[in-house]
């Protein structure tokens, strides 16, 4: 089939085409160029016109908890260790099927606002069964949490057969954060996951509090490990935590650093040198107090940066364009362009997750995931500051050249 738009970008790197053509067969792109010479070189495939659209890379959400409802919690903006104890409270409130509910409700939101790669962290189990049959590629992370010393981990009963792990889910492995898997887990986790050739991704960074940990220093992590039953002597000692990470061993280009806020420039090369991803979520590091990424630094060091929604119960929505918009307002005076935001919810995703190779842009032989948004009504002359002002959801999303969602508005011409 040959998709027919008034503009294409094949990545936020390379220039757009206008009056473009996107050629795709058996779930994959064979050739993407103006539509005029396109349509003469296909002749016998079926077209569909998407008219006054912008064709472009499917959106890459790299973090996720689909499984979380909607929440009003008090915790926001009092800091990280009010915002999960209201987090805990709550979730003792909430039955299996609402978790179940939540999944695909929030599923079906990505879909519609263009994301069509999706990095979920699963806790309730809910997840795995909705994404596949929604049609959506996916990474599930399923969480891990274990701090009491000498305690066993049970991975015996996760999904990671290899008839799940096809197609487009992929499974992985999601230690909580430094701060609430012990050393002996962290290295149990981590032989389990590169035996089995599973991604890890996990919290790293997140807050102040994390550190004063790490350091043996008074901070707000002390109220979590009491309302736990944990000891503090428990907690790892370290600089920092990619310092202590790097200890370990388990950094590398199959590691998934999550927010990553409280980095100093000694961090910053171990993140670079050790090729790790890195998910950054600016609204909810907003709701939750505890601090700025610094951005711009790690995209001038190379660093694989994509952006995730995070949950519900930190943020008002899960559409990668409402985090796209407030990651450009949050780091503009630093010099990050809307280009480089919308390039790290495509190809800067599907680098943090090692799928660069299949996914994140619009060339010939990648996976045929795209989505197509309407030609904004502004024209300033900077396309990806009039899409971020402007788009709030798609008129198709594509994935694996099957069609998942399409706007009623659009007319098929064949």
């Amino acid at each position: 089939m040959i998709f027919l738009s008034n503009t294409i970008i094949t990545s936020p790197e390379r220039p757009e085409i206008s009056h473009g053509a996107l050629v795709i067969n058996n779930g994959k792109i064979i050739a993407v160029g103006l539509a005029s010479e396109i349509i003469k070189q296909y002749r016998s495939h079926k077209t569909f016109d998407l008219g006054h659209s912008i064709i472009l890379p499917g959106l890459v959400n790299i973090h996720t908890h689909l499984e979380l409802p909607k929440m009003n919690l008090k915790g926001n903006r009092t800091g990280y260790a009010s915002w999960v104890l209201a987090l805990l409270r709550s979730k003792r409130g909430i039955k299996t099927e609402q978790y179940r509910i939540a999944a695909e409700e929030n599923i079906q939101t990505l879909i519609k606002t263009g994301t069509t790669t999706v990095a979920d962290i699963c806790s309730q189990g809910m997840s795995p069964q909705v994404l596949r049959k929604s049609g959506m590629r996916s990474v599930i992370f399923f969480e891990q949490i274990s701090m009491k010393p000498g305690a066993k981990l049970d991975l015996a009963g996760l999904p990671l057969e290899k008839s799940f792990c096809t197609g487009l889910s992929r499974c992985g492995i999601s230690p909580h954060t430094p701060h609430t898997v012990s050393e002996q887990a962290l290295k149990s986790l981590h032989y389990f996951a590169r035996r089995n050739k599973l991604p890890l991704s996990m919290h790293v960074a997140e807050t102040k509090d994390e550190l004063l940990l790490l350091q043996r220093k008074p901070g707000g992590l002390d109220r979590l490990y009491a309302a736990a039953g944990w000891s503090r002597s428990w907690a790892p000692r370290a600089g920092s935590s990619f310092r202590y990470l790097r200890r370990l061993g388990v950094l590398d280009g199959q590691f998934l650093a999550v927010h990553s806020v409280q980095v100093d420039r000694r961090d910053l090369r171990i993140i670079k040198n050790s090729g790790v991803g890195i998910a950054h979520c600016p609204r909810s590091n907003d709701a939750l107090d505890v601090g700025v990424m610094p951005l711009k630094t790690m995209l001038d060091l190379g660093i694989p940066v994509g952006i995730g929604t995070d949950s519900l119960a930190s943020v008002p929505t899960l559409s990668l364009w409402d985090e796209m918009r407030f990651a450009l307002r949050e780091h503009k005076k630093s010099g990050v362009t809307a280009q480089d935001i919308l390039n790290m919810a495509t190809l800067g995703g599907a680098k943090a997750l090692g799928m660069e190779d299949r996914i994140g842009s619009l060339k010939p032989g990648k996976l045929a995931d795209f989505i197509a948004v309407p030609l904004p009504k502004r024209n300033t002359g900077d396309l990806y500051s009039d899409l971020l002002r402007e788009t709030k959801s798609c008129i198709m999303t594509v994935v694996n050249g099957k069609i998942v969602y399409r706007h009623p508005s659009l007319s098929r011409h064949s």
